[in-house]
């Protein structure tokens, strides 16, 4: 318990008073350098690097971020509720078992991305704390808002909550119509929008061959509005990075290499959002409204 305490505080204030600050955004061109291994460049790799087309939103920065490289923050701008999706103890939320009975399970992708995502806030300054650090709960949805809501920020920043997750497809079988990346917030919200854009754009950056569904909301008054965005007393937003019901696609989301990436791409986003602000960020071209079915 006390070195969940400890870890706690050292989240909060995390980050090296010693290191260089950038005083900028532009500070950060000479860290856009694609981190992503050399194989990549190879056309026929999962990973691999496309020329988008010209109608398509225009490249976003790729920071190296394969070390800290003395990045910090040059004043905390918000404090970032860490939402890792699903417990362990959720019925569903998991792939069709593969031949050799291994499985893709939604809350452990969650909780990686998530660790991996706080690992380097702590380095580059940010502030964070992980909103569900426990692994044995259900999909703990009040709790996960109530904690989220009442958390402290003691340096007085307001908050953002990032919930992140996985996709399915319809029930536990294997499906190869259903892929790629999209980014939710809460109907025309005016925080949320931006907030999806700007994520939505790093990780498609991140991910380039990826398959974009844009970012999406729910029609006004719908039922199926996503409880942690229509709850929150901040602003909000949701990744889907990928479907763990697509085969090939669910193969790439237990792998190292893929894992790093997501995480890294929030990381972007994050960092984009503490340089600028998320007010004036452009809203996605490929904006779209879900209706109830």
């Amino acid at each position: 318990m006390l070195n969940r305490f400890f870890a706690a505080i050292r989240r909060m204030f995390g980050g090296d008073g010693n290191a260089p600050h950038i005083e900028d955004a532009a500070d950060l061109g000479a860290l856009n350098q694609r981190f992503l291994p050399e194989d990549t460049q190879n056309p026929n790799h999962p990973l691999a690097t496309r020329t988008r087309s010209l109608s398509e939103p225009a490249a976003e920065e790729v920071i190296d971020f394969s070390g800290n490289h003395g990045i910090v923050v040059h004043q905390p701008r918000f404090l970032w509720c860490l939402d890792n999706g699903h417990g362990s103890e959720q019925p569903g939320k998991r792939s069709p078992k593969f031949e050799d009975g291994t499985q893709f399970e939604e809350w452990e992708f969650n909780r990686d991305i998530v660790r991996r995502i706080a690992d380097k806030l702590d380095e580059i300054g940010v502030q964070n704390f992980i909103v569900v650090p426990e692994d044995q709960v259900g999909s703990f949805l009040k709790e996960r808002v109530s904690r989220a809501n009442q958390q402290p920020s003691p340096l007085g920043l307001p908050k953002i909550f990032l919930s992140v997750h996985s996709n399915a497809a319809g029930s536990n079988e294997w499906r190869s119509d259903a892929r790629g990346l999209e980014v939710w917030h809460y109907p025309n919200s005016d925080s949320g929008k931006p907030l999806a854009s700007t994520f939505h754009r790093k990780l498609l950056a991140y991910l380039p061959t990826w398959e974009d569904r844009g970012i999406k909301s729910h029609t006004s008054g719908s039922s199926k509005i996503f409880y942690v965005l229509a709850n929150t007393s901040m602003p909000a937003v949701l990744t889907e990075s990928g479907f763990y019901t697509h085969p090939e696609e669910a193969k790439l989301l237990m792998q190292e290499e893929t894992r790093h990436t997501i995480a890294m791409a929030h990381v972007a986003a994050i960092l984009k959002i503490e340089q600028e602000g998320y007010e004036g960020q452009e809203i996605y071209p490929k904006a779209i409204q879900v209706a109830d079915s």
